[in-house]
């Protein structure tokens, strides 16, 4: 990348950054983008020559969490290994990028009704795919006999609720570091999909 182009990257990265934090602090529709410049210590129109208007940094908030959120589930449904071993990744992937994405997270569930409308249907056809992928992990160690659920769809919901929601109370200092929560994310998991533990499977083995 030229200099020229990574200096504009970084000025949007920069711009981007602020927009979230404030968007996080006190809401879309109380953020304006004389407070985003103030806190950058710029002039709007420097904004302006990134970012067209306010929406424009709430959609890019927005697809940068669901790309992101899809990459996740997709690098664990294409892995190598079992069925268990790839929704046990996934558990642990998406965790951390919840954790990671905090701020974006919580924008990305209090935002929705301020996305524009021309942005709607492809935002949502990016979180239906995460879910679609999602599920057809799950619906694969179903037919294989290493997951025992009844409702795979409900079970996507579930799992998914429940990692998305860690952005309401997770806290760095607090009782469960992030690899601890990642562990109890991925073993919750592991029971809303009915993974048997090992010596289980082992005594159900013909």
């Amino acid at each position: 990348m030229a200099m020229r182009d990574e200096v504009q990257s970084f000025k949007k990265e920069r711009i981007l950054e602020v927009a979230a934090r404030l968007f996080y602090e006190r809401g879309y529709r109380g953020t304006s983008l004389d407070a985003i410049a103030e806190r950058l210590s710029v002039t709007k129109p420097f904004i302006y020559q990134h970012y067209r208007n306010k929406s424009a940094l709430l959609v890019e908030i927005y697809l940068r969490v669901v790309h992101r959120s899809v990459d996740c589930v997709s690098r664990s449904r294409r892995t190598s290994g079992s069925p268990t071993a790839r929704i046990r990744r996934f558990a642990d992937e998406y965790t951390r990028l919840v954790i990671a994405e905090q701020r974006t997270t919580a924008i990305f569930f209090r935002e929705e009704n301020n996305i524009p409308d021309e942005y709607k249907d492809e935002i949502n056809a990016l979180k239906g795919r995460f879910d679609n992928e999602l599920s057809a992990l799950i619906q694969e160690g179903a037919d294989s006999g290493e997951f025992h659920i009844a409702d795979v769809r409900m079970a996507t919901l579930a799992i998914v609720g429940m990692i998305s929601w860690i952005y309401t109370w997770y806290r760095p200092h607090g009782r469960l570091s992030e690899t601890g929560l990642a562990d109890r994310m991925v073993m919750f998991t592991e029971r809303i999909v009915g993974v048997l533990p090992a010596d289980a499977a082992e005594a159900g083995r013909p």
